[in-house]
C-alpha cells in the first residue's frame, strides 16, 4: 500500500511499506532497519517481545526528539523500565504496528522533527 504521496526532499522518506518489504527511496528493504533522515542501517533485533536498552543502543547515539518503534503486525509495548530509560534522556518514544509506525515517521520527518525509527518487517 502507498502510504502517502511524496512532499519531503529526503531520500529517506518511506515510500510504501508492504508483503513484508519497505520501499524507501529506490530501494527495497525486506529485513528489519533503523532509519533516520540521513541513514538506514540493518537492525539485528531478533524478537521484539524481547527488546532491551541494548537492542536501541544505535538508535540513542542519534540524539533523537522521538523514536518511533514498530512492532512488526503485532502491537506490542515494553515494560514502564523501558520507557522510563529513554524518557529520562528527554526523549520521546511510541511502540506502534509497523505500518502505523511508517505512515508516523514520514509526517514527523515533514515536520522537520528529529525523528528515528526501528521498524520490525
Amino acid at each position: 500500500m502507498e502510504l502517502t504521496h511524496q512532499q519531503n526532499k529526503s531520500s529517506k522518506f518511506i515510500k510504501s511499506y508492504e508483503n513484508n518489504t519497505l520501499f524507501i527511496g529506490d530501494k527495497k528493504y525486506a529485513y528489519n532497519i533503523i532509519l533516520s533522515e540521513e541513514k538506514i542501517n540493518k537492525w539485528n533485533i531478533k524478537n521484539i517481545e524481547k527488546i532491551k536498552i541494548t537492542d536501541i543502543e544505535l538508535i540513542l547515539l542519534y540524539n533523537p526528539e522521538i523514536i518511533i518503534i514498530g512492532t512488526g503486525q503485532k502491537q506490542y509495548t515494553p515494560s514502564n523500565n523501558f520507557i522510563d530509560h529513554i524518557h529520562r534522556k528527554k526523549i520521546g518514544v511510541e511502540f506502534m504496528i509497523t505500518e502505523s509506525a511508517c505512515k508516523t515517521f514520514n509526517i514527523l520527518l515533514s515536520e522537520g522533527r528529529k525523528v528515528i525509527a526501528g521498524l520490525i518487517i
